[in-house]
């Protein structure tokens, strides 16, 4: 199999703790050959750890140099369409960290753009390639549960000050919908919508308990898939407690975690499962996407914009449709 010539633009935290280990496990599928980042200090220091890659001031003349077939952006979310905008004009692919942008309007205009160009554009959204997940989605439609009738996922995720996405700027003085409610959100979204399918009428309570998180930091909503069951989403950004992911039928439960299932009495281990390896499966995915293996399912644009779109319906109290009107 011929090898991806990526460009790595930005050398923060996820770069350096999940998109850097994960490529340097597959390098039989991707080649870095080029880094660029706001700061150039930051830049050569990660071009250092690869090893082999060329250094550039900024995206544009990594783009116009030749040595890149696809860049990897690890940006402030709203950076996104303008820095995909510019690699479908030199007719780069693109995977891009999640959320699809800062807000609706944006997200639309990368959905249009991945609609009228034959390059891949791909949003990395880890967490649908949880094993657990696809299991889930499995098991219900083998009816093991019988008829999905609620979903409870309370979530702590425990940031202190410290913490270093607590510390990021761009985080601390949002200017994407929602701050972390959105950036951490769309991970859970993404996974109820894989599992259960299309959620509506959305209602939520938002909160800034910590006072340092840039924004809310707590939301606790209830909506309704399409399906008719009804859900109940809960999220302490500051707080840590026990996480608990629930889906009950009328005729059992499932109990989810990250590398297990417990459906009733029974109990499935995914011992192999990280969450530092769904990085590396959502790299796998692209690079089957851009060599023409499979659809652009788990990485579309548009499966992005819905994930957002749950927060925009959460903060607003209204839909695509009303805010239209």
């Amino acid at each position: 199999m011929s090898k991806i010539r990526l460009g790595i633009v930005g050398s923060g935290i996820v770069v350096k703790e999940f998109h850097y280990p994960a490529l340097k496990e597959l390098t039989d599928l991707f080649e870095i050959t080029a880094v660029t980042s706001r700061t150039k200090k930051n830049a050569v220091a990660l071009a250092k750890t690869v090893g082999t890659a060329q250094v550039f001031d900024n995206m544009e003349e990594m783009l116009k140099s030749g040595l890149v077939d696809a860049v990897d952006l690890a940006l402030p979310v709203n950076l996104n369409y303008e820095f995909i905008k510019n690699a479908i004009k030199y007719n780069v692919h693109v995977i891009c960290e999640k959320p699809v942008a800062h807000n609706l309007e944006y997200g639309e205009k990368i959905v249009e753009l991945s609609q009228k160009t034959d390059k891949v554009i791909y949003i990395a959204e880890n967490y649908r390639h949880f094993k657990s997940f696809h299991k889930a989605k499995e098991l219900i439609k083998q009816d093991k549960i019988g008829n999905p009738l609620h979903l409870s996922w309370i979530i702590f995720n425990g940031l202190d000050i410290n913490n270093p996405y607590a510390k990021t700027a761009w985080r601390k003085m949002p200017k994407h919908l929602g701050g972390f409610i959105s950036d951490g959100g769309v991970h859970n979204v993404a996974s109820m919508r894989l599992i259960l399918g299309e959620i509506k009428n959305v209602k939520a309570i938002t909160k800034n308990i910590s006072g340092y998180l840039g924004g809310y930091d707590f939301i606790t909503s209830v909506f309704e898939f399409e399906s008719g069951a009804t859900g109940h989403y809960t999220v302490f950004y500051s707080l840590n407690s026990e996480e608990e992911f629930l889906i009950f039928g009328d005729r059992g439960t499932l109990k989810i975690g990250y590398d297990y299932l417990q459906f009733n009495d029974d109990l499935i281990k995914f011992p192999e499962e990280t969450f530092e390896n769904s990085f590396n499966y959502e790299f796998i995915d692209f690079y089957k996407i851009v060599t023409g293996q499979k659809p652009n399912d788990l990485g579309s644009p548009m499966e992005a914009l819905k994930d957002l779109e749950f927060f925009e319906k959460a903060l607003s109290g209204k839909n695509k449709q009303e805010r239209e009107q």
